[in-house]
Order: structure tokens, then sequence, then C-alpha cells
């Protein structure tokens, strides 16, 4: 029993928990289940609840797609990650928006017309020939990826066939592997580095892609300003939007591809998108365990720009130096972190 308040009484009542079929019409077809509701004792009524009605919906969601045989969110998500395709790719592959297929992934009912260009793609061949004919919508690494699962697949076992637990473990991303001034005299590390964009998000939630490049840039370059070493090894390039990792792309695409963080397209009016970022299902797997300093630098980047927009901290990036005696398109030196405009307090 809870105390919920009622519209129909307007007063709070002591609500019961009660199981019933209901139905309800999606795209104009009747679909009942059997769902718990929330009900007033004195007048009977529903009662509203946002987080039981939306699994109330997932569930009238799903089992109309069973009624009219459409992909589940999962099985979609698994025909894309066949061929490790990040979802903008998948998108650009059978023309819709990356938008598209995350709501369908998250659970949005899927078109018909859209369904069979989804299910379609369980046959490698289709897939070959949609990058035969669009591969030129996706970034060059990622149609290297995709070509290299397919090519493989075919390989193993024969025209017309892939392995569907195939697991891409291939390398993607394109960092420099010494040490040197331009990694802040650390290797390059993948899993500090998924590491570092995971706490990030879990910590700051819906973080714009341009915002994700600009917090690494000041987490690596403020712990190597006090410690003459950076976080992560990750080397940044000067391109206009500000300071990025190199090879950023491919970067957060494979940390998307591992689940370490999910990547949902936002609109912001007059038909302007943006990828903004979410900590993702499998950030738990990560096992880096970060020091009282590292944790202290993360905690100071966090606050500072807390409430800062993409615009506001690319600006501000500009203004450093090591934006500014960095050509365009280069590796900004760490060097120029001694010039920072932030410093931790001791």
């Amino acid at each position: 029993m809870s105390e919920t308040f009622c519209p129909t009484c307007q007063e709070y009542r002591e609500t019961r928990i009660e199981a019933r079929d209901e139905t309800y019409t999606v795209r104009g077809r009747t679909v009942t289940v059997n769902v718990e509701v929330e009900v007033c004792p004195t007048c009977g009524q529903t009662v509203f609840q946002e987080d039981r009605d939306a699994g109330v919906m997932r569930r009238v969601y799903d089992a109309y797609r069973r009624e009219e045989g459409l992909l589940t969110p999962d099985e979609i998500k698994a025909i894309r990650k066949q061929y490790a395709l990040s979802q903008r790719s998948f998108a650009a592959l059978l023309g819709m928006s990356q938008a598209t297929i995350n709501r369908y992934e998250r659970g949005a009912v899927q078109e018909r017309a859209h369904d069979e260009a989804i299910r379609a793609c369980r046959s490698p061949d289709h897939v070959l020939g949609l990058l035969d004919r669009r591969g030129n919508s996706l970034s060059e690494w990622q149609r290297r990826r995709a070509e290299s699962v397919l090519a493989d697949s075919v390989t193993e076992l024969g025209p017309g066939t892939a392995d569907l637990n195939r697991v891409w473990d291939g390398p993607t991303i394109s960092m420099p592997s010494d040490i040197s001034i331009h990694t802040g005299y650390r290797r390059f590390s993948y899993a500090r580095c998924a590491a570092v964009v995971a706490w990030l998000c879990k910590r700051l939630d819906a973080i714009p892609k341009t915002m994700v490049n600009k917090l690494l840039f000041y987490v690596d370059f403020l712990h190597f300003k006090r410690t003459t070493m950076s976080l992560t090894g990750c080397p940044y390039r000067r391109i206009q939007h500000g300071p990025v990792p190199a090879d950023y792309g491919a970067l957060f695409s494979q940390m998307e591809w591992d689940g370490y963080i999910e990547v949902e397209e936002k609109a912001y009016g007059d038909g302007v998108t943006g990828d903004v970022f979410h900590v993702g299902t499998r950030a738990s797997d990560l096992r880096h365990e970060f020091t009282p300093h590292e944790l202290a630098v993360l905690e100071f980047v966090a606050r500072h720009f807390q409430g800062w927009t993409a615009k506001r901290i690319r600006d501000y990036s500009h203004r450093e130096s090591a934006f500014t005696n960095t050509p365009d398109r280069e590796l900004i030196s760490y060097d120029q972190a001694m010039d920072l405009s932030l410093s931790i307090p001791e």
C-alpha cells in the first residue's frame, strides 16, 4: 500500500496494486496485456505513475511487435553490432538518421519499411551491397572496420553467411604509441581514457561531444601541469573547434561499441543536431581505480565546467596558449600545460 494523489477524488489515498487486462491502441491495432496498476480504493480509478506506466508501455510495444512480426530493440542492436557499425554509420547505410536508429534501439516502435530494411541486413551480402553503394557516407576507418568484419565472416563461413556472435576486437584507434611530450610522457591507454569519459558521463550526464573533447583536454593537461604526466596518455590535436583527442571519432565510436558510453542524437532546433554522451551499460566493466590525485583532477574539472554549454567551453579553450600557439591540425605539446588558465588548488 502507498499513499498517492488521486486526481478523480482530489485526495491522497492509500492505493493498492491490482493485476488487470488492459487494452491499448498502437497504430490502429488493439493490444491487450496483463499489467499491474495502482488503483484508488475509493473511486476505483487507475492512478498514473510515470515509472510504472513507462514499464507498461514497454510491454505493450513488445506485444505489438510480436503480433506484427517486428524486430525487437535488442535484435536491431544485434544486427548493427554484427558488422561493428556505430548508430550513425548504420543509419547512413540505411538512408535513415542516427536519431531514428537510436529511438528504435531505445524502444520506439519502428515503421514497417524500416523494419524490413534493417532485417535485410542480417545478410552479409546485402550489407556488402550497401557498403558498395553508400560506403562513402561512412568515415574511412568505420568503413574499413565493417569491411574487415564482413571479409572475415565470408572467409570463415562461406558466401552469404556471417558469425552472429563475432565481436570486433581489432585495432581501430590511430594513436601515437610512443611516450613523448605529445602524449604527456605516458603511453596512451584506451582503458584509462574510457574510464575518464565514463566517469565524466556519470558525474555530469548528457554531455555534448564537443564538451567531452574539451573536458578530456583539461583533465589531461591539468594532471600534467601538476605532475608532469598526463592522466590518459592521449595526444590532442588543434582543430577549428578547439583541442580534441587525436582520432577522436574512432575513439568515441569504440567506446560506444564497447558499451562504455551511449551516444544519443539531440535536436537543438532550426535543423541543428548534435551527439550527446551518456554513461554506458558496460561502464562498470572498466576496472580502473583512480588515485586520490586523479580523482581530485576529475572533480575539479567537473565542478568548474558544470552547467557550461558546448559553445562556452569551446570559446574558453580558444583562449588557451595550447590552442593559439599550435598550428591547425597539429598535435599540441603538453609543454603548453604550464600556461593553462586553470590550476588545481594545492
